[in-house]
């Protein structure tokens, strides 16, 4: 199963069996469907691909997935792989804003700097979101929040006053930028490779923001899961997903995504500028506090 964009999920499983001659059958769904499927998984599945690894981190303490010990992933960084080998990742994301032109030109508003400017009473029902309860993307938004704002209060607080901009929570974390690509927002909160793809396909009104200060990052990761039936095929496939040939990818397809592999393609429109730093919600930490935060969340903001 693949929890990253629908396209590059099935160049992964393409670009797999040309190498191997081994057929793959790829499902497609969003991270916090993903997670529910490793928890009830028979042996359905043998492999997860991409989606945040904070998600992957619940998996590896529930006993769901399996170590392996990929000499493809050698080079990789240790902040971007489980010290057990659980899970490896393959790509990078930043958190931005996904603004269409057009629509903030009928608005009179600018394209969004910052956090603080997603509060502007003229974005009442313009601002798009990714659910926390259901996508990594929202989760790692709900957890850069409470780092920036200082605490939960601070965050719900934060929150509780965005509200009346928000037009929709999304499922997925890829469909803010949709919405806003269809001109029924006027910015979207998500990862920025999804807006350079929409972009990419002939979508011109929008353009990529990051917040000035922090924002929130995603390590994709892949794994092999504890109740694969195909165990040594799937960890042929991770070998396979962590080379140079998956993470540029998406270099070679519309969607792009910041590669973990050092030396490996890099689109320079999905580095963070300067003045913006990175905070990841992969770690430990951001795990053990994931059901309390959602749980706050939904109770406060109420998507």
């Amino acid at each position: 199963m693949c929890s990253s964009i629908e396209d590059i999920c099935q160049q992964w499983a393409h670009d797999f069996t040309e190498a191997t001659g081994v057929s793959v059958d790829m499902v497609r769904m969003s991270s916090g469907q993903a997670l529910a499927a490793v928890q009830r998984s028979d042996g359905e599945f043998d492999v997860w691909h991409g989606g945040t690894s904070d998600l992957y981190e619940v998996a590896r303490s529930r006993g769901l997935l399996m170590p392996h010990a990929s000499s493809a992933a050698a080079t990789i960084p240790s902040r971007y792989k489980a010290s057990d080998g659980s899970w490896i990742g393959v790509y990078r994301g930043m958190l931005g804003f996904c603004s269409n032109q057009r629509v903030l030109r009928r608005l009179g508003v600018s394209p969004p700097e910052g956090w603080e400017d997603l509060l502007d009473p003229r974005l009442r029902g313009q601002v798009t979101l990714p659910d926390p309860r259901t996508s990594g993307t929202g989760y790692t938004m709900l957890w850069t929040i409470v780092q920036r704002t200082g605490g939960l209060e601070e965050a719900m607080e934060w929150f509780e006053r965005l509200r009346p901009n928000v037009l929709q929570f999304t499922s997925s974390g890829m469909a803010p930028s949709g919405i806003a690509a269809r001109g029924e927002a006027a910015v979207a909160v998500t990862f920025t490779q999804h807006c350079v793809n929409a972009h990419d396909q002939g979508l011109d009104d929008l353009i990529v923001g990051y917040p000035r200060g922090v924002t929130g990052a995603e390590t994709g990761a892949v794994a092999v899961l504890a109740a694969a039936r195909h165990s040594d095929l799937a960890r042929r496939y991770v070998d396979h997903a962590v080379g140079q040939q998956a993470q540029e990818a998406g270099g070679q397809t519309s969607p792009r995504q910041l590669p973990t592999l050092p030396g490996a393609y890099t689109d320079p429109r999905l580095e963070l500028p300067a003045g913006t730093r990175e905070l990841e919600a992969s770690g430990d930490q951001a795990a053990r506090r994931r059901a309390g935060l959602v749980a706050e969340f939904v109770r406060r903001v109420g998507p």
